[in-house]
Protein backbone atom coordinates (compact mmCIF):
# COMPACT_ATOMS: atom_id res chain seq x y z
CA UNK A 1 0.00 0.00 0.00
CA UNK A 2 1.13 3.03 -0.80
CA UNK A 3 0.95 6.73 1.19
CA UNK A 4 -0.63 8.99 -1.34
CA UNK A 5 -0.98 12.40 0.61
CA UNK A 6 -3.80 14.56 -0.71
CA UNK A 7 -2.64 18.35 -1.26
CA UNK A 8 -6.08 19.50 -0.90
CA UNK A 9 -6.36 18.52 2.79
CA UNK A 10 -6.34 21.67 5.66
CA UNK A 11 -3.20 21.99 6.98
CA UNK A 12 -2.28 22.60 11.28
CA UNK A 13 1.45 23.73 10.79
CA UNK A 14 1.82 26.87 13.26
CA UNK A 15 5.15 25.79 14.93
CA UNK A 16 6.65 24.44 12.02
CA UNK A 17 5.88 27.40 9.72
CA UNK A 18 7.76 29.47 12.38
CA UNK A 19 10.33 27.28 12.28
CA UNK A 20 10.83 28.08 8.43
CA UNK A 21 10.70 31.03 9.26
CA UNK A 22 7.16 32.29 8.37
CA UNK A 23 6.90 30.53 5.40
CA UNK A 24 2.78 29.25 5.00
CA UNK A 25 2.70 25.83 4.34
CA UNK A 26 -0.92 25.24 2.53
CA UNK A 27 -0.74 21.71 1.29
CA UNK A 28 1.25 18.17 1.95
CA UNK A 29 2.87 18.99 -0.81
CA UNK A 30 6.77 16.83 -1.95
CA UNK A 31 8.18 19.94 -0.24
CA UNK A 32 6.29 20.31 2.66
CA UNK A 33 7.17 16.35 3.55
CA UNK A 34 10.91 16.98 2.64
CA UNK A 35 10.40 20.05 5.24
CA UNK A 36 8.99 17.85 7.72
CA UNK A 37 11.35 14.53 7.11
CA UNK A 38 14.22 17.75 7.81
CA UNK A 39 12.65 18.59 10.96
CA UNK A 40 12.43 15.09 12.09
CA UNK A 41 15.85 14.35 11.71
CA UNK A 42 17.16 17.83 13.34
CA UNK A 43 15.16 17.40 16.49
CA UNK A 44 16.39 13.79 17.13
CA UNK A 45 19.83 14.61 16.74
CA UNK A 46 18.91 17.17 19.40
CA UNK A 47 17.03 14.88 21.53
CA UNK A 48 19.25 11.61 20.65
CA UNK A 49 22.32 12.83 18.84
CA UNK A 50 24.32 9.46 20.38
CA UNK A 51 22.39 7.26 19.78
CA UNK A 52 21.29 5.78 16.08
CA UNK A 53 17.63 5.74 16.23
CA UNK A 54 15.20 4.52 12.76
CA UNK A 55 12.12 6.51 12.80
CA UNK A 56 10.10 4.48 10.45
CA UNK A 57 7.42 7.04 8.96
CA UNK A 58 5.19 6.89 7.69
CA UNK A 59 3.43 3.20 9.41
CA UNK A 60 0.10 1.55 8.60
CA UNK A 61 -0.57 -0.72 11.32
CA UNK A 62 -0.84 1.61 14.56
CA UNK A 63 -3.62 3.88 15.95
CA UNK A 64 -1.09 5.69 17.94
CA UNK A 65 2.83 6.73 17.75
CA UNK A 66 5.16 3.98 19.68
CA UNK A 67 9.26 3.57 20.11
CA UNK A 68 10.71 0.16 20.89
CA UNK A 69 13.38 0.97 23.25
CA UNK A 70 15.07 -2.18 22.93
CA UNK A 71 15.54 -2.02 19.42
CA UNK A 72 15.83 1.86 19.06
CA UNK A 73 12.97 2.45 16.76
CA UNK A 74 9.87 4.93 16.30
CA UNK A 75 6.71 4.27 14.73
CA UNK A 76 4.98 7.09 13.29
CA UNK A 77 1.38 6.60 12.03
CA UNK A 78 0.20 7.57 8.86
CA UNK A 79 -3.27 9.26 10.25
CA UNK A 80 -2.36 12.05 11.71
CA UNK A 81 -0.52 14.03 8.86
CA UNK A 82 -3.03 12.55 6.28
CA UNK A 83 -5.63 14.86 8.40
CA UNK A 84 -2.97 17.63 8.03
CA UNK A 85 -1.82 18.01 11.62
CA UNK A 86 1.67 19.19 11.08
CA UNK A 87 2.23 20.04 14.10
CA UNK A 88 1.24 17.20 15.99
CA UNK A 89 3.21 14.38 14.23
CA UNK A 90 6.07 16.41 14.85
CA UNK A 91 4.82 16.45 18.76
CA UNK A 92 4.40 12.36 18.01
CA UNK A 93 8.02 11.86 16.78
CA UNK A 94 9.24 14.67 19.69
CA UNK A 95 7.59 12.13 22.37
CA UNK A 96 8.41 9.00 21.35
CA UNK A 97 12.04 10.05 21.06
CA UNK A 98 12.25 11.36 24.67
CA UNK A 99 10.83 7.67 25.08
CA UNK A 100 14.23 6.73 23.38
CA UNK A 101 15.97 8.59 25.80
CA UNK A 102 14.61 8.79 29.12
CA UNK A 103 12.55 5.13 29.36
CA UNK A 104 13.15 2.04 30.58
CA UNK A 105 13.92 -1.24 27.86
CA UNK A 106 10.19 -2.55 27.31
CA UNK A 107 11.96 -6.00 27.92
CA UNK A 108 12.92 -5.40 31.20
CA UNK A 109 9.52 -4.13 31.87
CA UNK A 110 7.67 -6.93 30.38
CA UNK A 111 9.79 -9.29 32.40
CA UNK A 112 8.81 -7.17 35.65
CA UNK A 113 5.06 -7.24 34.82
CA UNK A 114 5.06 -10.43 33.85
CA UNK A 115 6.28 -11.47 37.22
CA UNK A 116 3.73 -8.98 39.24
CA UNK A 117 0.80 -10.98 36.59
CA UNK A 118 2.33 -13.89 37.95
CA UNK A 119 1.65 -13.28 41.57
CA UNK A 120 -1.45 -12.01 40.72
CA UNK A 121 -3.11 -15.02 38.53
CA UNK A 122 -1.69 -17.34 41.48
CA UNK A 123 -4.87 -15.69 43.56
CA UNK A 124 -7.87 -15.99 41.27
CA UNK A 125 -8.99 -19.89 41.60
CA UNK A 126 -11.31 -21.57 39.07
CA UNK A 127 -13.34 -24.44 40.69
CA UNK A 128 -12.91 -28.13 39.04
CA UNK A 129 -15.98 -29.25 38.03
CA UNK A 130 -17.65 -31.60 40.32
CA UNK A 131 -17.37 -34.74 38.10
CA UNK A 132 -13.88 -34.92 38.56
CA UNK A 133 -13.60 -34.47 41.45
CA UNK A 134 -13.05 -38.03 42.50
CA UNK A 135 -10.36 -38.86 40.45
CA UNK A 136 -8.51 -35.28 40.29
CA UNK A 137 -4.67 -35.90 41.45
CA UNK A 138 -4.28 -35.12 44.89
CA UNK A 139 -8.04 -34.13 45.05
CA UNK A 140 -7.36 -30.98 43.25
CA UNK A 141 -10.46 -28.83 44.07
CA UNK A 142 -9.49 -25.47 42.53
CA UNK A 143 -7.11 -24.32 39.85
CA UNK A 144 -5.52 -20.61 40.23
CA UNK A 145 -4.99 -19.11 36.94
CA UNK A 146 -1.45 -19.52 37.56
CA UNK A 147 -1.43 -23.25 37.38
CA UNK A 148 -3.90 -22.93 34.02
CA UNK A 149 -1.28 -20.63 32.23
CA UNK A 150 1.50 -22.96 32.68
CA UNK A 151 -0.55 -26.00 31.83
CA UNK A 152 -1.83 -25.06 28.44
CA UNK A 153 1.30 -24.10 26.59
CA UNK A 154 2.87 -21.40 27.62
CA UNK A 155 6.31 -19.90 26.11
CA UNK A 156 7.67 -16.72 27.29
CA UNK A 157 9.77 -16.15 24.58
CA UNK A 158 6.49 -15.77 22.58
CA UNK A 159 5.55 -13.08 24.45
CA UNK A 160 8.91 -11.24 24.66
CA UNK A 161 8.33 -11.25 20.98
CA UNK A 162 4.44 -10.29 20.69
CA UNK A 163 3.76 -13.78 18.86
CA UNK A 164 1.52 -15.72 21.33
CA UNK A 165 0.89 -19.49 20.28
CA UNK A 166 -1.36 -20.96 22.11
CA UNK A 167 -4.74 -19.88 24.44
CA UNK A 168 -3.53 -19.31 27.15
CA UNK A 169 -1.02 -17.43 26.04
CA UNK A 170 -3.20 -14.73 24.14
CA UNK A 171 -4.74 -14.48 27.82
CA UNK A 172 -1.34 -13.77 29.25
CA UNK A 173 -0.57 -11.13 26.57
CA UNK A 174 -3.96 -9.26 26.90
CA UNK A 175 -3.31 -9.13 30.67
CA UNK A 176 0.09 -7.66 30.20
CA UNK A 177 -1.14 -5.15 27.47
CA UNK A 178 -3.28 -4.07 30.07
CA UNK A 179 -0.89 -3.61 33.19
CA UNK A 180 1.78 -2.00 30.00
CA UNK A 181 -0.92 0.71 29.43
CA UNK A 182 -0.70 1.77 33.13
CA UNK A 183 3.01 1.93 33.06
CA UNK A 184 2.96 3.98 30.18
CA UNK A 185 0.22 6.62 31.31
CA UNK A 186 2.53 7.63 33.98
CA UNK A 187 5.51 7.50 32.14
CA UNK A 188 3.99 9.64 29.46
CA UNK A 189 3.75 12.44 32.22
CA UNK A 190 6.85 12.18 33.16
CA UNK A 191 9.24 12.28 30.26
CA UNK A 192 6.79 15.12 29.04
CA UNK A 193 7.13 16.84 31.80
CA UNK A 194 10.81 17.02 31.30
CA UNK A 195 10.81 17.85 27.94
CA UNK A 196 12.74 21.50 27.15
CA UNK A 197 9.89 24.34 26.35
CA UNK A 198 10.90 24.80 22.71
CA UNK A 199 9.84 21.28 22.04
CA UNK A 200 7.31 20.60 24.66
CA UNK A 201 4.77 23.38 22.58
CA UNK A 202 4.29 20.79 20.15
CA UNK A 203 3.73 17.97 22.93
CA UNK A 204 0.61 20.33 24.40
CA UNK A 205 -1.00 21.27 21.50
CA UNK A 206 -0.91 17.20 21.09
CA UNK A 207 -2.50 17.13 24.37
CA UNK A 208 -5.16 19.52 23.53
CA UNK A 209 -6.38 17.83 20.81
CA UNK A 210 -6.32 14.39 22.96
CA UNK A 211 -8.25 15.92 25.78
CA UNK A 212 -10.67 17.30 23.26
CA UNK A 213 -12.03 13.68 22.59
CA UNK A 214 -11.67 12.54 26.27
CA UNK A 215 -13.35 15.82 28.06
CA UNK A 216 -17.05 15.06 26.88
CA UNK A 217 -16.93 11.39 28.46
CA UNK A 218 -15.43 12.29 31.69
CA UNK A 219 -17.66 14.81 32.57
CA UNK A 220 -20.48 12.66 31.79
CA UNK A 221 -19.45 10.22 33.93
CA UNK A 222 -19.08 7.19 32.00
CA UNK A 223 -15.50 6.96 33.07
CA UNK A 224 -16.24 6.93 37.09
CA UNK A 225 -15.54 3.65 38.01
CA UNK A 226 -12.13 2.82 39.10
CA UNK A 227 -11.66 0.17 36.14
CA UNK A 228 -7.63 -0.61 34.72
CA UNK A 229 -8.67 1.19 31.30
CA UNK A 230 -10.75 3.87 33.11
CA UNK A 231 -7.43 4.84 35.33
CA UNK A 232 -4.83 4.65 32.43
CA UNK A 233 -6.74 7.85 30.51
CA UNK A 234 -7.41 9.50 34.43
CA UNK A 235 -4.31 9.43 35.29
CA UNK A 236 -2.94 10.55 32.03
CA UNK A 237 -5.18 14.14 31.98
CA UNK A 238 -5.24 14.46 35.61
CA UNK A 239 -1.38 14.87 35.95
CA UNK A 240 -1.52 16.50 32.50
CA UNK A 241 -3.47 19.33 34.24
CA UNK A 242 -6.93 19.17 31.96
CA UNK A 243 -8.66 17.21 34.82
CA UNK A 244 -8.48 17.12 38.71
CA UNK A 245 -9.18 13.91 39.29
CA UNK A 246 -9.87 13.16 43.43
CA UNK A 247 -9.39 9.43 43.30
CA UNK A 248 -6.19 9.45 41.04
CA UNK A 249 -4.99 12.30 43.43
CA UNK A 250 -5.56 10.86 46.41
CA UNK A 251 -3.65 7.11 45.16
CA UNK A 252 -1.33 8.64 42.85
CA UNK A 253 -0.96 12.19 42.80
CA UNK A 254 2.32 13.02 44.21
CA UNK A 255 3.00 14.86 40.45
CA UNK A 256 7.04 15.69 42.18
CA UNK A 257 7.27 11.83 43.02
CA UNK A 258 6.60 10.93 39.05
CA UNK A 259 8.68 13.50 37.89
CA UNK A 260 11.56 12.80 39.78
CA UNK A 261 11.86 9.60 39.89
CA UNK A 262 13.19 6.78 37.09
CA UNK A 263 10.72 4.08 36.50
CA UNK A 264 12.59 1.26 38.38
CA UNK A 265 11.96 3.69 40.87
CA UNK A 266 8.13 4.55 40.83
CA UNK A 267 6.69 1.28 39.07
CA UNK A 268 6.90 -0.71 42.04
CA UNK A 269 4.83 1.81 44.11
CA UNK A 270 2.35 1.92 41.11
CA UNK A 271 1.54 -1.59 40.47
CA UNK A 272 1.02 -1.86 44.38
CA UNK A 273 -1.49 1.02 44.37
CA UNK A 274 -3.50 -0.22 41.61
CA UNK A 275 -3.71 -4.23 42.10
CA UNK A 276 -6.98 -4.60 42.44
CA UNK A 277 -7.89 -2.64 39.49
CA UNK A 278 -5.43 -5.31 37.52
CA UNK A 279 -6.54 -8.18 39.42
CA UNK A 280 -10.38 -7.32 38.04
CA UNK A 281 -8.70 -6.67 34.27
CA UNK A 282 -7.40 -9.91 34.47
CA UNK A 283 -10.42 -12.21 35.55
CA UNK A 284 -11.98 -9.72 33.00
CA UNK A 285 -9.86 -11.00 30.12
CA UNK A 286 -10.39 -14.86 31.59
CA UNK A 287 -14.08 -14.36 31.54
CA UNK A 288 -14.02 -12.69 27.87
CA UNK A 289 -11.24 -15.86 26.47
CA UNK A 290 -11.83 -18.86 25.35
CA UNK A 291 -9.50 -20.87 27.67
CA UNK A 292 -11.55 -23.55 29.36
CA UNK A 293 -10.49 -25.05 32.83
CA UNK A 294 -8.45 -28.28 32.47
CA UNK A 295 -10.30 -31.29 32.50
CA UNK A 296 -9.13 -34.14 35.30
CA UNK A 297 -9.41 -38.00 35.34
CA UNK A 298 -6.41 -39.38 33.37
CA UNK A 299 -3.77 -39.85 35.30
CA UNK A 300 -1.02 -39.98 32.48
CA UNK A 301 -2.73 -37.01 30.61
CA UNK A 302 -2.56 -34.81 34.88
CA UNK A 303 1.27 -36.10 35.24
CA UNK A 304 2.07 -34.54 31.68
CA UNK A 305 0.15 -31.60 32.65
CA UNK A 306 1.77 -31.30 36.07
CA UNK A 307 4.91 -31.36 34.24
CA UNK A 308 4.74 -29.48 31.93
CA UNK A 309 3.79 -26.64 34.26
CA UNK A 310 6.97 -27.68 36.29
CA UNK A 311 9.06 -27.01 33.28
CA UNK A 312 6.88 -23.60 32.01
CA UNK A 313 7.37 -21.91 35.48
CA UNK A 314 10.73 -23.39 35.52
CA UNK A 315 11.89 -21.60 32.18
CA UNK A 316 9.67 -18.38 33.28
CA UNK A 317 12.12 -17.99 36.37
CA UNK A 318 15.23 -18.73 33.92
CA UNK A 319 13.84 -16.12 32.22
CA UNK A 320 13.42 -13.16 34.50
CA UNK A 321 17.22 -13.65 36.33
CA UNK A 322 18.77 -11.04 34.07
CA UNK A 323 16.29 -8.46 35.84
CA UNK A 324 15.28 -10.35 38.87
CA UNK A 325 16.23 -7.19 41.37
CA UNK A 326 13.73 -4.94 39.53
CA UNK A 327 10.99 -7.81 39.29
CA UNK A 328 11.28 -8.66 42.86
CA UNK A 329 11.07 -5.09 43.72
CA UNK A 330 7.58 -5.29 41.89
CA UNK A 331 6.35 -7.98 43.93
CA UNK A 332 7.58 -7.28 47.55
CA UNK A 333 4.90 -6.30 49.94
CA UNK A 334 2.07 -6.91 47.35
CA UNK A 335 -0.59 -9.26 48.76
CA UNK A 336 -3.76 -10.17 46.64
CA UNK A 337 -6.68 -11.66 48.83
CA UNK A 338 -8.12 -15.20 47.16
CA UNK A 339 -10.60 -14.99 45.37
CA UNK A 340 -13.08 -17.94 43.06
CA UNK A 341 -13.67 -17.54 39.60
CA UNK A 342 -16.98 -18.36 38.32
CA UNK A 343 -15.86 -19.96 35.02
CA UNK A 344 -19.57 -19.97 33.86
CA UNK A 345 -19.66 -15.46 33.96
CA UNK A 346 -18.60 -14.98 30.38
CA UNK A 347 -18.52 -11.24 29.50
CA UNK A 348 -17.17 -8.78 27.31
CA UNK A 349 -13.75 -6.57 28.72
CA UNK A 350 -15.50 -3.19 29.41
CA UNK A 351 -13.90 -0.65 27.14
CA UNK A 352 -14.09 3.04 26.35
CA UNK A 353 -12.97 4.46 22.80
CA UNK A 354 -10.30 6.06 24.56
CA UNK A 355 -9.06 2.75 25.15
CA UNK A 356 -5.45 2.41 23.27
CA UNK A 357 -5.62 -0.21 20.07
CA UNK A 358 -2.38 -2.18 19.85
CA UNK A 359 -1.67 -3.62 16.85
CA UNK A 360 0.52 -7.13 16.32
CA UNK A 361 2.49 -5.12 14.00
CA UNK A 362 2.88 -2.72 11.28
CA UNK A 363 3.34 -2.07 7.78
CA UNK A 364 5.83 0.21 6.84
CA UNK A 365 3.62 2.03 3.64
CA UNK A 366 5.97 2.97 0.37
CA UNK A 367 6.17 5.87 -0.70
CA UNK A 368 5.14 6.04 -4.66
CA UNK A 369 7.97 6.59 -6.73
CA UNK A 370 7.15 9.60 -8.29
CA UNK A 371 6.57 10.97 -5.02
CA UNK A 372 9.43 10.08 -3.48
CA UNK A 373 11.58 11.52 -6.38
CA UNK A 374 10.03 14.72 -5.98
CA UNK A 375 10.65 14.80 -2.04
CA UNK A 376 14.36 13.72 -2.93
CA UNK A 377 15.08 16.27 -5.27
CA UNK A 378 15.29 18.50 -2.61
CA UNK A 379 18.08 17.21 -1.09
CA UNK A 380 20.12 17.95 -3.67
CA UNK A 381 19.66 21.87 -4.05
CA UNK A 382 21.57 24.68 -1.59
CA UNK A 383 20.10 27.81 -1.24
CA UNK A 384 23.60 29.99 -1.47
CA UNK A 385 23.35 33.40 0.08
CA UNK A 386 25.30 36.12 -2.45
CA UNK A 387 26.10 39.65 -2.56
CA UNK A 388 27.05 41.56 -5.66
CA UNK A 389 28.65 45.27 -5.31
CA UNK A 390 27.63 47.75 -8.56
CA UNK A 391 28.76 51.28 -9.47
CA UNK A 392 25.75 53.76 -9.88
CA UNK A 393 26.22 56.43 -12.64
CA UNK A 394 26.97 58.96 -10.21
CA UNK A 395 29.75 57.19 -8.45
CA UNK A 396 27.71 55.61 -5.19
CA UNK A 397 28.55 51.71 -4.41
CA UNK A 398 25.56 49.65 -3.52
CA UNK A 399 25.81 45.91 -2.52
CA UNK A 400 22.91 43.92 -3.71
CA UNK A 401 22.11 40.87 -1.53
CA UNK A 402 19.95 37.62 -3.25
CA UNK A 403 19.64 33.72 -2.80
CA UNK A 404 20.94 31.49 -5.30
CA UNK A 405 19.44 28.19 -6.30
CA UNK A 406 22.05 25.71 -6.85
CA UNK A 407 20.99 21.72 -8.03
CA UNK A 408 23.20 18.81 -8.73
Amino acid sequence: MNFNPNEDTEIDAEFMEKWLGGVEIDSLSPKTLFDLQTLMSHYKDIIVPMDNVKISFPVEGFDTACASVDEKKVFIPTQVLQEGRVDDTIGLVIHELNHIKHSERESVLIKACSNFLMVCLDSIFVKVPDSMLKIAPNDEEYLSLKEIVYRGGFDFNNLLKSEPKTGTEQFFLQCLKGVMLLLNSVEDVRIDSICPPNLKKYIDKLDIYGFGEFKEHYESGMLDEDTLMNLVFRLLFHHKGFVHDVSVDNRFGDIEFIKNSTPKQYIPTLLKEFRNEIKQYCEEVFNSSDIDTPTMGNKTNDYLQMMEESSNEESFDKTLAEDKSFSEDCVRDVEFEDSELNPNRKRDIEKTQYEIKIEEGSTLLEVPSYLKASIDAFKDVDVVDCSEQFTTRHGDIIVANYKTLLIG
